[in-house]
């Protein structure tokens, strides 16, 4: 009982510091080092709070290291993200952006910031996790969906047996990439507004299975009550809730498979998921293929449809090539469409980016962009700083 009282005490602190923006997982570096995303992430399809192996992969991974800039004293500051025997693990992620608007013409730059998180993850038993996200910023949002915290609790006995995660967090759909530009996530032409802003999170549950290295299997139920302010026009032209009933449980599923072949040096992704409650109906199909440290790509397919109103496709098409330690480059083909009203929106993107590691955990990430509207064509370049712990 003792022992039980002694797992239990550090959890209330816990919860008070977390409160409850994540660090989103990388699929394509899932492909290139074969590594699944629970491999380096305390949640099964990747994001929020790195475990030990994630902050022990870029810990050294720079153009320069801290010693080069007679900055060595910030090595025993930075020298692990665990603590309390390895049971607490904590991290930051902050973006600083550039940018032009893409609903401006104007020329003028804007530097802003884009992200400010904290993250946190505590395990009182063996068995058992406490991760928690916060942002800082606006607690009024934009977008239907968006979150200032995410948090939840996983109950596991033993890699034998299915992950039970209950608490406030996104449910799990498709990939989770760290580019909320994505068609996949969005509605493509029309107002380009978000389907799925960043920082969604649901009251939910889920089974998570993934005892093979090849297989990872989730099953949940999720409220969908953070998307009770998104809304869409229906046929007569008036303006209707996007869901007739936000609070009513949507049920969940999501299926990878990920062998790794020809002696481990290539991995192979295929999977799919899908999102159901009432009229609304959500499908994922995603996959990639990796050549260890080399390339990776990755595509993903959406589908959702809203029962005689509106049907959104869209379609991502990514192959990132890594020619140095330090050095990602990308580039990126979407196209996306709307059925409306028997009206069709498309819109198509295109992207060239690259990721430079200068300093370990220090990103910067230059784009150039291109957005193909029916009735104009964009082009934007933005450049991003990314810290990260």
């Amino acid at each position: 009982m003792l022992r039980f009282w002694k797992g239990i005490a550090p959890v209330g602190s816990f919860l008070l510091v977390v409160a409850c923006s994540p660090l989103q997982a990388l699929p394509q570096f899932s492909l290139l080092t074969g590594n699944r995303c629970i491999n380096c992430h305390v949640n099964v399809q990747g994001g929020g709070a790195r475990n030990d192996l994630g902050w022990y992969a870029m810990e050294s991974v720079g153009v320069l290291q801290f010693d080069d800039l007679g900055l060595s004293a910030l090595r025993p500051v930075l020298s692990t993200n665990t603590f309390l025997d390895d049971r607490l693990t904590v991290g930051l992620d902050f973006r600083l952006q550039s940018a032009r608007s893409l609903r401006d013409t104007s020329d003028d730059r804007r530097l802003f910031p884009m992200q400010g998180a904290f993250y946190a993850a505590y395990r009182p038993f063996d068995w058992m996790q406490l991760e928690g996200t916060y942002n800082l910023g606006r607690r009024v949002y934009a977008y239907a969906g968006q979150q200032s915290w995410s948090g939840s609790v996983a109950v596991q006995p033993s890699l034998d047996y299915p992950q039970l995660r209950v608490g406030f967090f996104q449910p799990s759909i498709g990939y989770r990439f760290d580019d909320h530009t994505m068609l996949v996530r969005r509605i493509p032409a029309g107002s380009q507004d978000y389907l799925f802003a960043p920082n969604w999170a649901e009251w939910g549950a889920e089974l998570n299975y993934y005892r093979f290295e090849w297989l990872t299997a989730t099953l949940g139920v999720s409220s969908l009550s953070s998307l009770a302010g998104a809304t869409l026009t229906d046929a007569t032209g008036a303006e209707r809730p996007l869901l007739g009933e936000p609070s009513k449980p949507a049920l969940i599923g999501r299926l990878l498979l990920s062998p790794r072949l020809f002696r481990e040096r290539l991995t192979l992704n295929i999977g799919s998921s899908t999102l159901q409650q009432g009229d609304f109906s959500l499908w994922n199909v995603f996959g990639g293929l990796g050549y260890a440290d080399v390339a990776a790509l990755t595509l993903e397919t959406m589908h959702q449809q809203t029962t005689g109103v509106r049907t959104i496709t869209a379609t991502s098409a990514e192959l990132m090539l890594h020619p140095a330690e330090p050095l990602y480059v990308y580039v990126r083909g979407e196209y996306g469409e709307t059925l409306a009203n028997g009206v069709s929106m498309r819109q198509e993107q295109y992207l060239i980016g690259a990721q430079i590691f200068v300093l370990p955990f220090v990103e910067l990430r230059p784009e150039y962009r291109i957005i193909d509207l029916p009735l104009y064509r964009l082009n934007r370049w933005t450049v991003q700083l990314h810290v990260f712990y």
